[in-house]
């Protein structure tokens, strides 16, 4: 009897041991699969994050060049711009100096008034081109130089006007004096230019 008690003992416990190695197995590789699965959605989301940050260092770099392209875009335009306002101011200048030369020996003044009248023209075309282009400090120098022009073309469209024999000699040495005082002006603008262009140092 014991000896058969034994035997189903012994039978018993291989069982439990057939069985527990069986399910400790089965455990095992359950927790392999899940400690897989969890590495490969790690993996996922690691691969994930690093796409979106290569995509958003892409867009940012994608943003800085059309910025820079922007910049460069704006500042040719502004070159360009100061270019065109500076040949404008000078030839403006030029034209009134003619008229005072013509006016003050007696010479026709037809052909300068006409050229003056020209470069009138031009040069407010050119500043109302400025004025929607250039920055604060420089549109300053801008808007004096534009009002002293202004000025001196005023007092000559008077003087033309007077009639022949007539003309006021003391107030063309003072027209005179105005319109030669403009090339300072004029000087102070180039530099504002230059300086916003980054030709000069802002420090000279």
């Amino acid at each position: 009897m014991s000896e058969t008690w034994g035997s189903l003992t012994v039978a018993a416990v291989g069982v439990l041991g057939t069985l527990g190695a069986a399910l400790l197995t089965q455990v095992r590789a359950d927790r392999a699969k899940r400690l897989e699965l969890e590495a490969a959605v790690r993996q996922r989301l690691e691969d994930r994050a690093h796409d979106r940050r290569m995509r958003d260092a892409d867009r940012a770099e994608a943003r800085e060049q059309r910025a820079a392209a922007r910049l460069t875009e704006t500042q040719d335009r502004l070159r360009v711009c100061y270019i065109s306002f500076n040949t404008a101011a000078r030839q403006y200048q030029t034209a009134q100096v003619n008229v005072v030369h013509a006016l003050r020996d007696g010479t026709p003044a037809d052909e300068s008034a006409e050229e003056l009248e020209t470069c009138r023209t031009a040069f407010r075309a050119s500043y109302a081109e400025a004025q929607m282009l250039v920055p604060g400090p420089v549109l300053d120098a801008a808007s004096g130089t534009s009002r002293r022009l202004n000025e001196g073309y005023g007092e000559l469209r008077h003087l033309l006007a007077a009639a022949p024999g007539t003309l006021d000699r003391e107030r063309l040495r003072r027209c005179e004096r105005r319109v030669q005082a403009v090339w300072t002006q004029l000087s102070a603008l180039r530099r504002a230019m230059r300086r916003d262009l980054g030709v000069d140092d802002p420090e000279s």
